[in-house]
């Protein structure tokens, strides 16, 4: 690739990200416009509108790691690859049906709790799944990490991600019960801006990921 066509791909790359960005952001703020002084409204809930662009974001990450399990398997490269790349997929494919219909929520409330077992000392009842969830994406973290390749940028706003992630995880450990009213809101409201960043994060490593391959011919890196 010379210069120019790099140049181009870099200035593609950077419009398509702002602009992934933008519209996270925008929703965001929207949401918290519109209702305010009720800023939480429509943030804060388990199937609140950004809990559904959420779900959007990780279903996005999903799609994207199908491509690049495609893009693997049509350049014949390594099995573990291809393997790698759909199990992201399918993990961030159920990540999205989680979202969307509030899976790991149904379950602690309708099974998990009654057992009065705490997973952390700060954490509700039977609030297991999400600490389960995380130790189990830190597992397959380095995974992830070899096979975003050498492009800084993806490997950038992966670890981006995890950071934001990890907060997430940390604010949704918390049982909100113990608080009052207000501070609950605003917690839970911080939570899923804190997730929606962390998954716009993921789709931004996946997508330049993408677009390096799919820029670079049959000879990829």
């Amino acid at each position: 690739m010379n210069p120019g066509e790099r140049g181009n791909r870099n200035s593609a790359d950077t419009t398509l990200i702002a602009v992934l960005w933008g519209v996270t952001a925008a929703f965001c703020l929207l949401l918290v416009a519109v209702a305010w002084p009720e800023y939480w409204r429509y943030v804060a809930p388990e199937m609140s509108p950004l809990a559904w662009w959420e779900s959007v974001l990780l279903a996005f990450s999903a799609f994207t790691c199908l491509l690049l399990a495609r893009d693997a398997w049509v350049r014949e490269e390594r099995r573990n690859v291809r393997a790698g790349w759909l199990a992201v997929a399918a993990g961030f494919a159920f990540l999205a049906l989680d979202e969307r219909f509030a899976v790991h929520e149904r379950l602690r409330d309708r099974y998990l709790k009654p057992t009065g077992i705490r997973l952390l000392p700060w954490a509700e009842a039977g609030d297991w799944l999400i600490p389960l969830y995380a130790i189990a994406g830190l597992a397959a973290a380095w995974g992830i990490w070899r096979l975003l390749g050498v492009r800084r940028g993806a490997r950038r706003f992966f670890a981006a991600a995890v950071v934001l992630a990890a907060c997430g995880v940390a604010l949704d450990t918390v049982d909100i019960r113990s608080l009052d009213a207000e501070a609950e809101r605003f917690l839970q409201s911080v939570e899923e801006i804190l997730e929606s960043l962390a998954m716009t994060a993921f789709l931004s490593a996946f997508l330049l990921v993408l677009t390096g391959r799919l820029g670079s011919g049959p000879e990829a890196e």
